[in-house]
């Protein structure tokens, strides 16, 4: 058996199906060593890609495999290096353009192929806080056996890592305001269990702790029913998707006539949060600018208040669910949430969230009525009309700006910032725009570009409205709609209720240690270190012309080398 293999960085996609782009000639060509640098509590991760011109399967252990078809030999790759090493099988996952391409980070141990099929492994190394700068190297050697014959050495690859003298902080500690919306209804589906039980709770905790890791600083609470209409997945044919999202807060009518709120799953799940360093911001949704379903009737409600909320109710009295339908009815529920916050001393993280609102008018009328009711109440909105930037500037205390608002209003942004230094700035991407973005057919280096920009553009951080809306097989196939594949979310579903987290939340947290090492090198005035690695990698610095310029290639550098020499400029810099 002819076995061809290669080194390639973090931020390769192999592609399946596209033998124009990529094939093993591709795989010949690949190096079969790699240089890495790192931080002192950081990782370091590489790929090894890997054909053979036989059916053939994978083995990432110890452990051992016969297959069922008895032609396929095996191969198995063993890691020997000087800091706890992790190899994953990265998974294949059908894109817009019928092409396969890799995303999930795998943990099962075999993976099979067929002949001159090629699969890749991202190899990641975990840096401890207390290691020693300086160089290290390491192997990952490749066996090839058959059936009962003992294994033979048939090639390495070689990687060296320079890690340096900074040490990273947390990722909870890293400055860094990650928003990532979660969606716990669809978590609640996915695994067939009652939702908000303590099975839903069981598998939500393994959900936190991947968002903890990632340095998610925001929890999302649904406060109404389906506050974004379930993104219209009831119109959708083709690709199905149930992504209905439900409140956290009960509501009980009493017999004699009065409302008991019940706020414990709501704050169950803060908690939840709160255990893996998710309680910077509580984000509230469904209290403004809900989106109205036309379907279902097509009605509000409760008529009479300024926005379409739906806010379900028990009734004791005919023990039947049904709606508040009144205005009053609303005011004294979100009186009541305001007095629960500011009773639990969570007031001053809690935001009342508004999720691109389109109607000026309309969106002013929503935010006086409910600032009539419960004053106290801060507010945080995702932006993508430009005007509501400065229509709202003085309301709104966390901006949310879509990256194109932030470009075309940067100069009203910045003095807001000025202004108001106890504000909140992200920015964020959604279906668009192409570039930069985390869909299954972006670039891994929109990833670090993300956090990049951020530090650029003087944001303290970034937002995204997805990480677990699914489709209903995630696993097999995230087609939905006009969506682009990716877009709705950046892990997938185990069946044991952990998440399977991507490459393209690795590179995005990867983006976000590069924002902590320019934020760092900002405060500690090195100039000439922070302008050499913004000229590495930004290849287009005037706010104006990012605006007009959605090239790639033009924007950002697609080469790993270039990221590389960008960390170890700044970290080299940051020791001295």
């Amino acid at each position: 058996m002819k076995i061809i293999y290669g080194a390639a960085p973090e931020s390769f996609k192999l592609i399946w199906g596209d033998r124009a782009r990529f094939n093993k000639s591709n795989v010949e060509a690949m190096p079969k060593s790699i240089k890495l640098v790192s931080g002192r509590n950081d990782t370091a991760a590489f790929q090894a890609v890997i054909t053979a011109d036989e059916l053939y399967a994978l083995n990432l252990s110890s452990q051992p495999w016969f297959s069922q078809d008895a032609r396929r030999k095996n191969i198995r790759f063993e890691s020997d290096f000087p800091f706890e090493c992790k190899l994953y099988h990265i998974g294949m996952h059908i894109c817009d353009d019928g092409f396969y391409r890799a995303d999930s980070l795998q943990e099962h141990a075999v993976e099979e192929a067929d002949a001159d099929g090629i699969l890749s492994v991202y190899c990641e190394m975990k840096i401890p806080a207390d290691a020693k700068k300086g160089i290290y190297k390491g192997k990952i050697a490749i066996y090839e056996s058959y059936g009962f014959a003992d294994e033979a050495l048939v090639g390495e690859i070689e990687a060296e890592l320079e890690v340096f003298a900074f040490t990273f902080p947390e990722n909870k500690d890293n400055g860094f305001h990650l928003d990532l919306w979660q969606h716990p209804s669809n978590i609640a589906r996915q695994y067939k269990v009652h939702l908000w039980s303590d099975r839903h709770f069981e598998i939500l905790r393994n959900y936190c702790e991947s968002l903890g890791n990632a340095g998610v600083k925001c929890v999302t609470v649904m406060a109404s029913e389906i506050p974004w209409n379930g993104q219209a997945c009831q119109n959708e044919q083709r690709y199905k998707a149930n992504m209905f999202e439900y409140s956290m807060i009960s509501v009980t009518r009493k017999h004699d006539g009065s409302f008991e709120y019940d706020y414990s799953v709501m704050q169950r799940y803060i908690d939840l949060c709160a255990e893996y360093g998710i309680d910077e911001c509580i984000s509230v949704y469904g209290l403004v600018n809900v989106w109205d379903t036309k379907e279902y009737g097509g009605v509000r409600t409760a008529p009479d208040y300024p926005d379409g909320i739906h806010i379900r109710v028990y009734d004791e009295a005919s023990g039947v669910y049904g709606y508040l339908h009144t205005a009053a009815e609303l005011d004294d529920y979100i009186r009541a949430l305001e007095k629960y916050f500011t009773e639990t001393n969570q007031l001053d993280r809690v935001r009342i969230a508004a999720d691109e609102p389109a109607d000026i008018e309309a969106y002013r009328k929503s935010l006086e009525h409910i600032k009539s009711v419960a004053p106290t109440f801060k507010y945080k909105t995702a932006i993508n009309h430009a005007e509501f930037v400065n229509e709202f500037g003085k309301d709104i205390f966390d901006f949310a700006p879509y990256i194109s608002a932030m470009y075309s209003e940067y100069d009203a942004l910045m003095q807001f910032r000025a202004e108001m230094p106890e504000k909140r700035f992200l920015y964020y991407v959604c279906c668009c725009p192409e570039i930069p973005n985390s869909f299954l057919r972006s670039e891994l280096v929109d990833g670090y570009y993300t956090g990049i920009l951020a530090a650029f553009a003087k944001m303290d951080g970034f937002l995204r409205w997805s990480y677990t809306c699914w489709t209903d097989f995630p696993n097999s196939d995230l087609r939905y709609g006009p969506f682009p594949v990716g877009d709705l979310g950046y892990v997938y579903p185990a069946p044991d209720g952990r998440a399977i987290e991507s490459l393209r939340l690795r590179t995005l947290v990867r983006g976000i240690r590069y924002f902590v090492l320019l934020k760092e090198a900002e405060k500690q005035g090195l100039t000439e270190a922070t302008e050499k690695a913004y000229g590495l990698v930004m290849l287009e610095r005037e706010i104006s012309k990012l605006y007009a310029n959605w090239e790639r290639e033009k924007i950002m550098s697609l080469s790993a080398d270039d990221y590389r020499e960008f960390a170890a400029t700044l970290m080299s810099a940051l020791e001295k």
